[in-house]
């Protein structure tokens, strides 16, 4: 039988043997997604095979928007929608994609004090989306 329950009980979760092949697609294991900002990438693909037994502790979920670098650096987040109140969108986090680099209006005064720090490559996608706004 699948002991799955006493599985559980041991860790928050998935256990790792459980969730390795969602973990290699950087996923996260659970019956329901994180956050909005995730996507179903398999059903009951969290679990393992013993027999002809197949237990499941949970789907595996990806985010729905990559990570974006030059998003991180500006302490932005990559969504398809605002994360919360004062946030607005700067730029498209991938090419083509709905994905934006959502950034809480309070915190672009401390990104203009902290340029020096920030690649130029990055500062010109913000100073194109300033633009735009304008």
């Amino acid at each position: 039988t699948c002991a799955l329950s006493d599985l559980l009980s041991q860790s928050k979760g998935c256990p790792s043997f459980m969730s390795k092949n969602c973990e290699a697609v950087n996923g996260k294991c659970g019956w329901r997604a994180p956050s909005r900002d995730y996507k179903i990438y398999r059903w009951n693909y969290c679990g393992y095979t013993s027999g002809d037994v197949r237990c499941y502790c949970g789907h595996c979920w990806i985010r729905k928007c990559p990570t974006n670098k030059c998003c991180d650096l500006i302490k932005g987040r990559c969504s398809e929608t605002s994360p919360g109140l004062g946030y607005r969108p700067l730029f498209q986090c991938q090419q083509g994609s709905r994905c934006r680099c959502w950034v809480n209006w309070k915190s672009l005064e401390e990104i203009a004090s902290e340029r020096a720090q920030i690649p130029s490559t990055c500062l010109a996608e913000v100073a194109e989306a300033e633009s735009m706004t304008k």
